[in-house]
């Protein structure tokens, strides 16, 4: 289930120094909502994350296609991709969910100012840099 994925990203690592994958993530307010992809349209901001989960039969590629998409249309949210066949990982820990074809919805804004929270700490130490590329440059 995608929520236990949450649950597992939300636990402090002692690889990443005590921080968790996503240290915003255990007190967001998130919605699922189950979608081909063609019918992404974010509802009136009600919510700090949607998590869009699409049909498991898509390739990796046919995700971040859709991703990218939306990143062009909704230049105010960003869209991150989490195929379910991408593995990804912070200093061995890994970060994407593993079963899912999901897509992380969040407001631009939002995400920067938490970025920035933690720019002063020492998460972003724990990154690779072609990671840590490309999740910034999103």
């Amino acid at each position: 289930m995608i929520k236990d994925w949450i649950d597992r990203i939300t636990l402090p690592r002692d690889e990443l120094g005590n921080f968790s994958v996503c240290p915003f993530a255990k007190s967001a307010e998130y919605k699922i909502i189950e979608t081909t992809g063609a019918d992404i349209d974010p509802p009136p901001w009600d919510f700090e994350l949607i998590i869009y989960q699409l049909h498991s039969s898509y390739t990796e590629e046919e995700v971040i296609s859709i991703a990218s998409k939306y990143n062009k249309i909704y230049p105010e949210m960003v869209f991150l991709p989490d195929p379910k066949d991408r593995y990804t990982e912070i200093n061995g820990v890994q970060t994407n969910n593993g079963e899912y074809n999901i897509i992380l919805c969040q407001r631009r804004d939002n995400l920067k100012k938490a970025r920035s929270k933690l720019l002063n700490t020492s998460y972003y130490s724990f990154w690779n840099q072609a990671y840590l590329d490309e999740i910034i440059s999103q």
